[in-house]
C-alpha cells in the first residue's frame, strides 16, 4: 500500500514539474514584451497588425510556385527590410532594440 502511495506521489510531482515548463503562447509572449516596451494601445495594435501582415506576406512569397529559390530569397529579404522600416516607424529606437533582442532570444537553441 505504501509503495502505491509513493508511486502516486512521484507521478504527481513529475506532472507538476513538467507542467511548469510548458512554453507560453506566442501572443502571450508578445504581449508581455509589449508591456516591457511600454507600448501604447494604439502602437500595440499597430504592431499586432504588422505581425499579421508580415506572416501573410512571407507565406505568400514562400508559397509562390513561380519563384525560383534565389528569387524567393531576394523577395523575402526585401520584404523583411520593408517590415523593419515599418517597425521603426511605430517604435522608438529603444523599443525597437528591445523588440530585436526579443526576436533574437526566440531563435536561440534551447540547451
Amino acid at each position: 500500500m505504501k509503495k502505491i502511495i509513493v508511486l502516486c506521489a512521484i507521478l504527481l510531482m513529475t506532472t507538476v514539474t513538467f507542467a511548469q515548463d510548458k512554453p507560453k503562447d506566442m501572443k502571450v509572449l508578445r504581449d508581455s514584451i509589449f508591456t516591457v516596451m511600454k507600448l501604447s494601445n494604439v502602437n500595440r495594435q499597430k504592431m499586432h497588425d504588422l505581425i499579421a501582415e508580415n506572416g501573410k506576406g512571407q507565406k505568400t512569397i514562400k508559397d509562390d510556385p513561380a519563384l525560383f529559390y534565389d528569387q524567393r530569397q531576394e523577395k523575402l529579404e526585401a520584404w523583411k527590410k520593408d517590415i523593419t522600416t515599418k517597425e521603426k516607424a511605430i517604435l522608438t529606437p529603444e523599443q525597437f532594440q528591445i523588440w530585436r533582442d526579443f526576436g533574437k532570444s526566440l531563435n536561440k537553441p534551447k540547451p
